[in-house]
């Protein structure tokens, strides 16, 4: 049997502000587009950029709602997850990270400080 790893690490800003789903009266989660900058070749002029959908469910996903918005840069850490459906019988894909969890890279303002102050 051979050993399996699935973490992924990424730096990047948020492109909308995250939306909120309430899946159940104790289950959320929170989706946003996150633009993360790839690293560029000598030859070429301009950065490349991937806008990559990440989801943050459960407890997190109230906090990151309350803390997260466009244009924010943030440290995202948890799971490379793929999912397969069918629609209009055609099969389709979705790749999205599934967080474990966030940091903000940036200081907060005022307001977002008051929140963090609430939470802990």
């Amino acid at each position: 049997m051979g050993f399996y790893y699935n973490h992924v690490i990424l730096v990047g800003r948020l492109t909308k502000d995250p939306e909120l789903k309430h899946i159940s009266e104790t289950f959320s989660v929170l989706t946003f587009p996150l633009a993360v900058t790839r690293s560029r070749r000598k030859s070429q002029k301009e950065d490349k950029v991937d806008f990559i959908p990440v989801s943050i469910r459960g407890n997190f996903a109230g906090i990151g709602n309350q803390l997260l918005s466009k244009g924010v840069p943030v440290l995202v850490w948890g799971q490379i997850e793929v999912r397969r459906y069918d629609k209009e019988n055609e099969t389709r894909w979705i790749t999205e990270i599934i967080a474990n969890n966030f940091q903000i890279l940036e200081s907060l303002s005022q307001s977002k400080k008051e929140v963090m102050k609430e939470l802990v």
